[in-house]
């Protein structure tokens, strides 16, 4: 897929993308279907954004990674020949890395792979979400678990719940913003952000986010913007 025309390519357009109404397409892979978010073909800051589903018993062959693929199971049980995976589980897999990824009962895994900014793509690492230790933030109504800082400061990812009925300082984001809406709904001036929904904010693109009723569980990525 990483050879085919480029989707949301642009890194100075904002973007937003409703997975909830975009079909599975079929993959080369008997029964791997995918909806792609984002392609961008680039020798140096290439990078791929997907939802990929696993049927039951489904199995991607095996690969010695030429990326670093980072993975996170949306639902289901994701399993390589290092572990098996439960949901909002985060696996980062480096370049170099031999890699089988299948699922005995089936999955659906949000996965980017990416040409890593600097020279080192870092260490393995493993994080299931609904055992790791979060963070409270009480000052932003929120609680946080950060999942990895960059060694070279560029990228941070982390998951965020925002408390329902809060509203965050107005801010922009200078290394560029990702989004995956897990749970609930976040709002700000330019849009509604519902449970499945994928948005990119540019470099330097301000909005003020607030949640009502629901609380809002994000996956949350930055620096990939960066050129």
């Amino acid at each position: 897929m990483r050879d085919a025309a480029p989707v949301n390519a642009d890194p100075n357009e904002c973007v937003v993308v409703d997975t909830n109404q975009m079909p599975w397409e079929p993959t080369e892979h008997a029964g791997v279907t995918r909806k792609v978010l984002e392609l961008v073909r680039d020798p140096r800051k290439g990078r791929e954004t997907s939802l990929l589903k696993f049927a039951r018993g489904a199995k991607l062959p095996t690969e010695t990674l030429a990326d670093r693929l980072d993975l996170f199971v949306v639902e289901g049980t994701l399993a390589d020949e290092h572990g098996t995976y439960g949901p909002h589980t985060f696996i980062r897999n480096p370049p170099g890395l031999r890699l089988t990824l299948g699922s005995k009962d089936g999955c659906v895994v949000y996965a980017k792979w990416r040409v890593p900014i600097r020279p080192g793509a870092g260490e393995r690492l493993v994080i299931d979400a609904q055992t790791a230790q979060w963070m409270a933030f009480p000052h932003r109504g929120a609680d946080v678990l950060h999942l990895y800082p960059n060694r070279d400061g560029i990228e941070t990812s982390r998951i965020g719940n925002v408390h329902p009925n809060r509203q965050l300082p107005s801010h922009d984001h200078s290394i560029g913003e990702e989004t995956l809406v897990l749970e609930g709904c976040l709002k700000d001036e330019y849009a509604s952000y519902t449970t499945g929904m994928w948005f990119r904010m540019p470099c330097g693109v301000p909005h003020a986010p607030y949640t009502e009723a629901a609380n809002c569980k994000m996956l949350i990525r930055e620096g990939d913007l960066v050129w």
